[in-house]
């Protein structure tokens, strides 16, 4: 089977086989994110979304300015739309240069998904590459999760990152590129052996294919089968949460329903917990052990275990809580309010995020909501919730919104902080999380799918 036809069909297994819409393609010059350029470009017409080249110029190496050139007239000679971003050096920090660059790559690809109403932006990372992030993680440690690498997608509101040559290793890409007679430019910096990652490249990962040639494929496929495990793990974790979470604004649990877990269990549901509402927040089992002994003590009914990006683990006497204290209380009832743009994804903080969809463009979202709005209505807003807000019944009648936490026993300290979905027209549309109005058929309407969800 040649690298296209291998490529096309995973292409389609992903679901990304959709003319009607635009994939953004992050092309470096490297080897292998022409290729990638090459693979999408010539998929079929019915398989193609329309093509968006971006390129970062990060101006760390004096060819930056000639590889920018050189994409410049490839897009322009196969007429290909190129959105370019420079990071001028002036922005350059002195530590952590790597870290900052990736940050400010991936806020140009946010703002170009935004800009462009793009689904995708595809970035070239390959099997070889998987299999140093796994080796990396396996030195470094870590939660076992960390061991299945790169998904094949993951969110970047409002659209997706996604990775179409992981399947394909280093060798493959090289060898279609050479067939091909494609150009490219290497990256200098990518032979320097004091990144870990380099050394991982270059030093490990070559001595371990001296002693079996197939080692990329091996981890790749050990990954995989790890995926598959945790989904059904977490999934069975996240059904013994629901138990134990009582909110999750900001996420807050029961002491005593966890520590009534197996102590196995107990660190298994804590990470879980950590992991899911801050994604990207290392958790290390310094981390899991700090928090368990602080909710097994008697000795300290109260105490902190400190996060990183400024999470906190909070015990309180018979309950915990994980927030960032911070960013939390920049929500406060003063200042909480935002408008929901129409097919887009909103961050409500501690993890939520909210979606106003229309049918045609989302029509499969699950779970969700649908309502029946008119046009006066739109668009929608969060809100924090006011003493005269209240929901509508099936019955036609009305309960207020402070009714409904009480019913829904939403501790009093919380129900300041719970938020509303409101119409143009003042309609509360749902108490989020807690409760939603019910409304007849109206004629002039059109249904729109709202969707409230952890991150």
């Amino acid at each position: 089977m040649t690298l296209e036809t291998a490529f096309q069909q995973n292409w389609r297994a992903n679901g990304w086989a959709d003319p009607k819409r635009r994939v953004l393609v992050a092309v470096s010059t490297g080897v292998d994110s022409m290729v990638l350029l090459q693979l999408i470009s010539r998929l079929p017409a019915t398989q193609r979304p329309a093509i968006t080249v971006v390129h970062v110029n990060h101006q760390l190496r004096q060819q930056s300015q000639t590889e920018e050139a050189f994409l410049r007239q490839w897009c322009a000679d196969h007429q290909l739309p190129l959105a370019v971003a420079t990071w001028p050096s002036a922005a350059h920090p002195t530590h952590g240069i790597e870290a900052a660059a990736r940050a400010f790559r991936y806020q140009f690809f946010q703002k170009q998904l935004q800009q462009q109403h793009a689904a995708w932006v595809a970035t070239a990372h390959q099997a070889d590459e998987q299999a140093e992030t796994i080796l990396l993680k396996l030195i470094r440690g870590g939660q076992l999760d960390q061991l299945t690498g790169m998904a094949a997608s993951r969110p970047l509101a409002p659209g997706q990152v996604i990775h179409p040559l992981l399947p394909f290793t280093k060798a493959q890409l090289v060898a279609y590129a050479r067939e091909q007679q494609l150009p490219w430019y290497e990256d200098a910096t990518n032979q320097s052996l004091v990144a870990s990652r380099n050394r991982v490249r270059h030093e490990i990962l070559p001595q371990l294919q001296r002693e079996n040639p197939q080692v990329v494929q091996h981890l790749n496929g050990y990954a995989q089968q790890l995926q598959a495990t945790l989904a059904v793990a977490n999934r069975s974790l996240d059904q013994q949460l629901a138990r134990i979470v009582t909110s999750h604004t900001p996420v807050t649990g029961q002491t005593e329903r966890l520590l009534a877990a197996p102590i196995a269990e107990q660190r298994l549901l804590l990470a879980r917990l950590l992991s899911r509402t801050a994604p990207g927040t290392s958790v290390s089992e310094t981390h899991l052990t700090a928090c368990l002994q602080l909710l097994a003590s008697t000795q300290h009914p109260t105490g902190t275990v400190a996060f990183g990006r400024d999470w906190v683990f909070i015990k309180t006497y018979d309950r915990f809580q994980f927030l960032q204290p911070k960013k939390f209380k920049e929500k406060s009832v003063e200042h909480f309010r935002f408008m929901v743009d129409l097919n887009q994804w909103r961050s409500v903080g501690n993890g939520w995020q909210i979606g106003c969809f229309t049918t045609a463009q989302q029509p499969t979202l699950s779970p969700h909501e649908t309502v029946a709005l008119t046009p006066d209505q739109l668009p929608l807003m969060v809100r924090s919730w006011q003493p005269g807000d209240r929901l509508r019944l099936a019955t036609g009648h009305h309960q207020s919104v402070r009714r409904a936490l009480i019913n829904a026993k939403v501790p009093q300290d919380e129900r300041s902080r719970q938020v509303v979905l409101v119409t143009a027209t003042g309609d509360v549309l749902a108490l989020l999380g807690v409760k939603w109005s019910v409304y007849p058929p109206r004629p002039h309407t059109k249904n729109y799918h709202i969707v409230w969800k952890h991150e």
